[in-house]
């Protein structure tokens, strides 16, 4: 995945906000790897940590030419910082495993190429001088930042992409970037870089609320039909009937075209980066079929991204390779339909340790540091370890046989793959995300809440997730994106 930004983008002047404080500390490991880790010891025989902790990155690449130069010693063991919170689009949230960086050679940060692509991560375009990912309170801290005038600083996460320029970097001091509508995620394309992405509805759920400026931040103008210039095209899914109805047209507007034309072949959705699939209330078949099962698993073995929620999980039954990363089973609804009940988050593995610190900084855990969900499901009684990763689990004694069921799970593809050959990535939800808003209604009167749920907060971290670049979900978060 050509991952970078395109040149004729207006950078985002910020000298007014830049505070000079003292710092201290030296640089620390990049993705180049070695050097001082800021605490006086040499990690050069250490792999690289990135994500959680405190956020810091650093550089020892041989300075040769470009911004590097730019940089200076500082006495006393001091070094020049940036530091800042990276928010979600809305601007409400922090988020988390965000890559900031300085390019050593900002003209060679190249355009994104939007569709299916292979992104391990691992590597970033530009030449990147100074990284650090951002911690579970979205923070972030580039050390022995080049010092002068009009520095590039770019975030990033997958193909969501932001370009700042600072018109002062200070010498051997901390520039702090505090307003948080600098460092947040683009809203619109005049922003910076936002994915493409394919969203079908359904009578079930309301993904298509979940996406908009009253909640993860988006412009409605980014919502357009397939050949339209919007960041996000609906497709019209299944509903059933009266009882669930389904919203296919926008208010006052054109209907969206049925979602058999995305997912009918893997041509037609390989020209998203991701595909958010919401319940329709019932499996479908009628509408989907082999072809498409295999269609799907090839868009996210070649670098698509597929995000499905409740009884979207025939994507997985219905293909072998999906259907080998647990043991699925329809079984009752945990808290009987439209309740509530409480859901462990599975700690575990790195990531999960910070997915549940996470929601706890954005306040959405409950007492037992669990996750209170509304209207969960039981269609996956466990997960193959070696196949899958399950976040979010809970008990249930409504299912006689199978007191576990998984709320979400993750797996990279092509299934079984070894690290070196993952391209995409999935998420099953098995609960309905934004249960708070109608489905049905004519888009946007639907959407009639305002902020996220504790489980629409879940769902956000899991999204940006989703969108970074694919690695094993067991080993710690790492810097970078695919050129």
């Amino acid at each position: 995945m050509r991952l970078s930004y395109p040149l004729s983008v207006l950078f985002v002047s910020v000298s007014a906000l830049l505070l000079g404080t003292t710092g201290c500390g030296d640089a620390i490991n990049s993705i180049f790897g070695g050097g001082n880790n800021g605490n006086g010891t040499d990690d050069s025989t250490k792999p690289p940590s990135f994500g959680g902790g405190n956020g810091d990155g650093g550089t020892v690449k041989p300075c040769i030419d470009g911004l590097c130069k730019q940089q200076q010693a500082c006495s006393g063991g001091g070094t020049t910082s940036v530091t800042g919170t990276v928010y979600d689009p809305a601007g409400a949230n922090p988020l988390y495993n965000v890559l900031v960086y300085i390019p050593n050679h900002p003209d060679q940060v190249l355009p994104i190429t939007h569709g299916a692509t292979c992104d391990r991560c691992g590597n970033v375009s530009g030449d990147p001088l100074i990284t650090a990912v951002t911690d579970t309170k979205g923070n972030f801290t580039l050390v022995n930042v080049p010092v002068g005038n009009d520095i590039p600083v770019i975030i990033q996460v997958g193909k969501w992409r932001r370009k700042l320029t600072m018109p002062n970097v200070q010498s051997c001091v901390e520039n702090k970037l505090s307003d948080k509508n600098l460092t947040r995620l683009p809203r619109n394309k005049g922003e910076g870089d936002i994915p493409k992405i394919a969203l079908t509805t359904g009578g079930a759920d309301t993904l298509e609320c979940f996406l908009r400026k009253q909640k993860l931040g988006l412009d409605d103008a980014e919502f357009t039909q397939p050949d339209g210039d919007g960041s996000v095209n609906f497709y019209a899914g299944s509903g059933q009937g009266n009882t669930a109805p389904v919203t296919t047209k926008y208010q006052g507007g054109a209907s969206f075209p049925k979602a058999q034309g995305l997912w009918g072949t893997a041509d037609s959705l390989k020209k998203y980066d991701l595909v958010l699939l919401s319940c329709e209330g019932a499996v479908h078949e009628e509408t989907k079929g082999q072809a498409a099962y295999d269609a799907m698993y090839d868009y996210i073995s070649n670098g698509g991204r597929m995000f499905a929620t409740h009884w979207h999980r025939v994507w997985f039954t219905g293909n072998q390779q999906l259907n080998s990363i647990g043991t699925w089973n329809d079984g009752n609804d945990p808290a009987g339909g439209t309740g509530t009940a409480p859901a462990d988050i599975i700690t575990s593995f790195p990531k999960g340790h910070d997915f549940q610190e996470w929601l706890g900084n954005v306040n959405a855990l409950n007492g037992a540091k669990g996750i209170d969900i509304v209207q969960p499901r039981h269609n996956l009684d466990a997960v193959d370890p070696k196949l899958a990763r399950d976040w979010i689990t809970m008990s249930d004694s409504m299912t006689p046989g199978h007191p576990t069921a998984v709320e979400y799970v993750t797996a990279n593809a092509p299934v079984g793959a070894d690290d070196a050959h993952i391209c995409g990535r999935t998420v099953f939800s098995d609960l309905h995300v934004s249960a708070s808003d109608q489905h049905g209604p004519d888009w946007p009167s639907g959407c009639t809440t305002s902020g996220l749920t504790p489980q629409e907060k879940a769902l956000e971290f899991l999204f940006f997730d989703l969108s970074a670049c694919v690695q094993n979900d067991n080993q710690p978060p790492q810097a970078g994106n695919v050129k």
